[in-house]
């Protein structure tokens, strides 16, 4: 089911928190809004649920304003941080709860939700409380009750936030395993940028309760559109230059460009900078071994390059190496 959010405003205390929002999420896709804490993703993701309501703006499932409908009436059903889970409940009727407020009679919907959970791997746990559970077994229960609702399209707003990283990358993959099985147009709320490099259709990054770039994954880390986007995606390397006759001038590197002339930063992420086994003229200030990499800083005069390696032992403290510069991935900005 497409999605399609036009113009969205809305404010909260005489504070507009939404600048004119628009998002297209199309059938089946799983789109993240990603930004820091604050940027308004939240925010659009509950005028998506209806627990918002906008100042301005439509907010449009199926080729349908939606709009003007009731939460319930929506065809969304949204995860929280929290899972709010009933305490009293066991799993199997946590997970049926939806079909029975659709009214599906009991044999049915304990049916649906057995099968949902065996989907996220909780069969055999139907009759636990839920304090009889760990976190994660929490998370794939509320992953199933949204699901066994059927959703026209599935909010999740950092569902997975609270886990440790095994946990997490277990339920990334069970999520996209099950997107794409049920075919699910799925938007989802992080603040972690590899997780939704690694999940996503597109991304959609937001700052200051706007989205600054709409793009799929690749675009978004290969070609960001402004240093903001290009910092949310990692460490980076900027260099002053200037562009002059079709060529970015700077005192460690150079090269040609299809750029009008100008003062540009130019962007190269640590793989983008290679270290050469001759020596020269970089002196080794840092490393930081992260098992089969490392991280190295190096110094030449006033400028200090961060560059990802292989773990070699023969690095040393204090040695003087050489580089070379991957020029076909730099991105300018302008200064």
């Amino acid at each position: 089911m497409n999605l399609m959010c036009e113009n969205i405003v809305v404010s909260y205390e005489q504070k507009e928190i939404l600048h004119s929002v628009s998002l297209e999420v199309k059938e089946r896709q799983l789109v993240s809004l990603l930004g820091p804490s604050g940027c308004g993703k939240s925010t659009l993701l509950k005028t998506i649920a209806g627990l918002i309501t906008p100042d301005r703006g439509d907010v449009i499932i199926g080729g349908k304003s939606v709009a003007k409908l009731p939460p319930y009436k929506r065809g969304t059903v949204i995860v929280f941080q929290d899972l709010r889970l009933f305490p009293n409940l066991n799993l199997e009727d946590n997970v049926a709860f939806p079909l029975k407020m659709q009214g599906i009679d009991k044999k049915a919907r304990l049916f649906i939700a057995n099968e949902f959970l065996e989907k996220v791997q909780l069969d055999g746990l139907a009759k636990r409380k839920i304090n009889q559970i760990s976190g994660g077994q929490m998370q794939r229960a509320a992953l199933a009750r949204a699901l066994a609702a059927n959703p026209k399209i599935l909010l999740l707003d950092e569902p997975f936030s609270s886990l440790d990283e095994n946990l997490r990358q277990d339920m990334r993959s069970l999520l996209v395993r099950l997107q794409k099985e049920l075919g699910m147009t799925t938007v989802l709320v992080t603040h972690d940028p590899r997780e939704a490099l690694m999940i996503s259709d597109k991304i959609a990054v937001m700052f200051s309760g706007e989205i600054v770039q709409y793009d799929t994954t690749r675009s978004l880390y290969n070609s960001p559109t402004n240093k903001g986007v290009a910092d949310y995606f990692g460490d980076a390397n900027y260099i002053d230059g200037r562009v002059v006759n079709g060529v970015f001038e700077s005192t460690i590197v150079s090269f040609a460009v299809a750029m009008t002339d100008g003062a540009y930063k130019a962007m190269f992420r640590p793989t983008a900078v290679i270290l050469s086994s001759d020596q020269g003229d970089y002196e080794l200030r840092k490393i930081e071994y992260m098992g089969e990499h490392c991280k190295i800083t190096l110094q030449y005069h006033d400028i200090k390059l961060l560059l990802s390696v292989v773990t070699n032992d023969s690095l040393q403290l204090g040695s003087m190496v050489s580089i070379v510069f991957d020029t076909s991935k730099a991105i300018l900005f302008k200064n």
